[in-house]
C-alpha cells in the first residue's frame, strides 16, 4: 500500500500508548523529544519506563485498556498481544478518526512510524511502509554517517541569516540563486573541518555577489 509521509506537530498533544513492555517503550524518548504528552496504559511496565513516570514525563494509568480511553488523543500505538484488545482499540480509533498504529499488525495501523535521522532541524525520514522495518533501521545507520553535526550548524546560521539576507537581496529570483549557491559551496566541509572563520567569510562574499548582481 503507498503511503503518504508527513512530518506530525505534536508539541503538547496527547499521545496513548497501550502496553509498557517491549518494543513499545522505544516510542517514548522520540515523543518526549518533540514535547508530546504521553499516558501510557498498561497494568505493568518495563524497569525503563519507570524514570519516567517517577519524572512525571509520562503519565502512567496502570490497568489494561477500557473502551472510551483513546479520547482526547491525536495518535494511539498499542502493543499488547492480546488480539481481542487490538481489535477494540483499532475500532475506537477508527470511529474517533485518530491515527492508530497496533505494532507489527499492518491491517490495524493507518500510520507506520519511520526510522529517522535527525541533525538539529534536519530531519530525514526512512519509511518501509511497515513491510521491513529493519531495512529502515539499516538505511537509518548509513545516513547517520554520511550526515554529521555540520548540517545543523548549516541551519542554525542560515536561520539566523534569513532576515538579512531578505534585507540584502530584496529580489526573490536572486536570494534563490543565493541559497543554492550556498548550498552548492564549500561551506558544508568547511564546517565539517570545523573552519567557522572560513565559513562565514564565504558567506559574506556570497552575499556581497548576489546583492550586486540585482540592477540597480
Amino acid at each position: 500500500m503507498q503511503t503518504y509521509p508527513i512530518n506530525l506537530v505534536l508539541n503538547n498533544r496527547l499521545v496513548i500508548l497501550i502496553g509498557g513492555k517491549g518494543e513499545i517503550v522505544q516510542k517514548i524518548p522520540g515523543l518526549l523529544d518533540v514535547n508530546a504528552r504521553i499516558r501510557l496504559i498498561a497494568p505493568s511496565i518495563d524497569d525503563a519506563v519507570l524514570p519516567y513516570v517517577l519524572e512525571e514525563q509520562v503519565e502512567w494509568v496502570a490497568r489494561s485498556y477500557c473502551p472510551g480511553d483513546l479520547t482526547g488523543a491525536t495518535l494511539v500505538i498499542a502493543n499488547t498481544g492480546n488480539l481481542s484488545v487490538h481489535e477494540e482499540i483499532w475500532a475506537e480509533g477508527i470511529a474517533n478518526g485518530q491515527l492508530v498504529n497496533v505494532m507489527d499488525v499492518m491491517h490495524q495501523c493507518n500510520f507506520h512510524a519511520a526510522s529517522l535521522v535527525r541533525r538539529g532541524q534536519l530531519t530525514i525520514s526512512i519509511g518501509t511502509g511497515g513491510a521491513a522495518p529493519a531495512l529502515a533501521a539499516t538505511l537509518r545507520k548509513r545516513f547517520e554517517e554520511d550526515f554529521g553535526q555540520e548540517y545543523a550548524e548549516f541551519l542554525r546560521y542560515s536561520q539566523s541569516i534569513r532576515p538579512q539576507v531578505a534585507q540584502l537581496i530584496p529580489s526573490f529570483q536572486e536570494r534563490k540563486k543565493f541559497w543554492y549557491a550556498l548550498v552548492e559551496s564549500d561551506a558544508l566541509d568547511l564546517l565539517k573541518r570545523g573552519q567557522s572563520f572560513a565559513f562565514e567569510q564565504l558567506v559574506r562574499e556570497l552575499l556581497e555577489t548576489h546583492a550586486e548582481a540585482i540592477p540597480a
